[in-house]
């Protein structure tokens, strides 16, 4: 299993393809590849052939990364699957995730590549700042 830390977040990411999203408060948001072709067909359309598992791994990461860039401890979308209350702009954090999946794909970046700059550009500034 490989954590990363993205704010106040930590995603792990099993091998079997299971992504745990641990929020602030201790909750957990496991996310695993769906297998119906509804799922199948997002992944074809956002650049992942028939890897529903990469997918959905870059999903879960995205969510997180996004939060981070944006300076949010965590993903507000996923706060609110965890308090089993929606949040009102969910869609608009779901099309941003889906877009910048697609876009990493075709540029050809990893995500996991893109949280561990961020996670180890996180590290740094909290070492510069305790200096």
């Amino acid at each position: 299993m490989r954590t990363l830390h993205l704010g106040a977040a930590v995603v792990a990411m099993h091998e079997n393809g299971l992504t745990v999203t641990h929020l602030m408060d201790g909750k957990e948001i496991p996310a695993v590849p769906q297998a119906t072709e509804d799922y199948r067909a997002r992944a074809r359309e956002l650049g992942y052939g028939d890897d529903t598992a990469a997918m959905s791994r870059d999903h879960e990461i995205g969510h997180s990364v996004l939060a981070c860039l944006l300076g949010l401890p965590e993903s507000p979308t996923l706060r609110g699957v965890a308090d089993e209350r929606f949040w009102r702009h969910w869609r608009a954090e779901e099309a941003a995730v889906l877009a910048f999946q697609a876009y990493a794909r075709i540029a050809g970046v990893d995500m996991v590549e893109i949280a561990d700059r961020l996670e180890g550009a996180a590290r740094a500034s909290f070492v510069g700042e305790r200096a």
